[in-house]
């Protein structure tokens, strides 16, 4: 008999995984609707409709997930690289910068406009630590206009945010300082218990604050983060191919506990959503990154769907207009709703206006700006790339 073919090798940082792009379509479009897919009512085919678009805010765990794992795996390959940090914190830059700082300088030039009042301490989004003074004062969330209230801008969503750049400035000195896969995989394993622990303690010693810390802040989510991290890991040893096959049975698992305990405890408030319900998202979504991995699986079918790859390379973009100008659309429906008399005529001219134009934005800013940036990203090839395109030069 013929040995057992092995048909997914240990993955590197220069693999590419374009059904990624759909996962990440997937959960742009779960926190979309999760912000606007308000309203639903009648049978029973609307109220679970509205109960899944409840819980879109999970997109932004799948997100975490991703960026643990796409993050570590790029730290790992590079730790012995002769510019290590300098290469990585500038390719961060170029990619994270320019739509962020461009939806800023948007902002403050509609200022004079739209008449919106500042708060110094928003100022502390900029550096990427506005999730912290935001947390004590929601109003820092939002900013409002003095003379045009459908206009208010909500920065709500940049928590999210805020937490990725800090743990870009966390995880890389670990990785370059321990090196060592195995001991790596045994210290990320440690801190999503120590986070899972932290939860717990908040919930049981302050309650009433714990949804907003819990959920908006680095110690309590680094989990999210790690547990991409660790599959990002166990992908590039010896048993590579063993643990992509188990990613099938964890992403079932997860969603056979996930299930029911959203169904039961849907607020995510409960005490169980912010403790283990968290962790179990995580699991999940790294058995769902971990499915996709694989060419010809059925989740690779289906997440390297050309519309999905479109709206993924995106996302990102989209993610951050879509959601900036939400009270507008609000404000859109509730007109609909007077000249229509219909909710649900109503939300679906919302929901398209609000979904092509956020894309439409993102496309703009991604092929016209952003790109201009990610060129620069030649100026910042690790040692392996640089050896790579010599020997290609050579060669011809």
């Amino acid at each position: 008999m013929s040995a057992k073919v092995r048909n997914f090798e240990p993955i590197d940082f220069k693999t590419r995984f374009p059904a990624l792009d759909g996962i990440r379509a997937l959960a742009v479009t779960m926190v979309f609707f999760d912000h606007y897919g308000g309203g639903s009512h009648g049978g029973f085919v609307l109220r679970l409709l509205n109960r899944i678009r409840e819980n879109g805010w999970a997109g932004v765990d799948l997100f975490f997930v991703l960026s643990g794992f796409l993050i570590t795996g790029i730290l790992f390959d590079t730790r012995n690289d002769s510019h290590f940090f300098k290469r990585f914190f500038a390719r961060r830059s170029l990619r994270i910068f320019p739509v962020f700082y461009l939806m800023c300088s948007i902002l403050l030039l509609l200022t004079p406009v739209l008449h919106y009042r500042w708060h110094w301490l928003q100022l502390t989004f900029l550096v990427y630590f506005g999730n912290f003074f935001a947390n004590h004062d929601f109003r820092l969330y939002e900013v409002a206009s003095s003379t045009y209230p459908g206009a208010t801008a909500l920065i709500g969503h940049l928590w999210s945010l805020c937490v990725e750049e800090q743990f870009y400035l966390l995880w890389p000195l670990v990785v370059w300082t321990v090196r060592d896969r195995v001991r790596l995989l045994w210290i990320a394993s440690g801190i999503c218990l120590l986070a899972l622990s932290l939860r717990i303690a908040m919930c049981f010693t302050f309650p009433a604050e714990a949804e907003t810390w819990i959920i908006r802040t680095l110690p309590f989510r680094m989990d999210s983060l790690l547990f991409g991290a660790i599959l990002a890991l166990l992908l590039r040893g010896p048993n590579s191919d063993l643990w992509q096959r188990r990613c099938k049975w964890i992403f079932l698992g997860g969603m056979a506990l996930v299930i029911p305990l959203f169904l039961r405890f849907p607020n995510i408030k409960s005490p169980w959503i912010l403790t283990v319900g968290l962790t179990l998202l995580a699991v999940t979504g790294v058995g769902l990154t971990g499915i996709t991995l694989r060419s010809g699986s059925p989740a690779f079918r289906f997440f390297y769907l050309k519309p999905l790859r479109i709206l993924g390379k995106y996302s990102y973009g989209f993610y951050i207009y879509s959601l900036i100008f939400q009270f507008a659309f609000f404000k859109l429906l509730i007109l609909m709703i007077h000249k229509t008399h219909s909710l649900a005529v109503s939300g679906i001219i919302e929901l398209s206006c609000a979904f092509g134009l956020s894309f439409l934005v993102a496309k703009l800013s991604y092929d016209l700006f952003e790109v201009r940036f990610l060129r620069w990203k030649v100026h910042f090839e690790y040692d392996s790339e640089v050896v790579e395109h010599e020997h290609a030069f050579t060669k011809k």
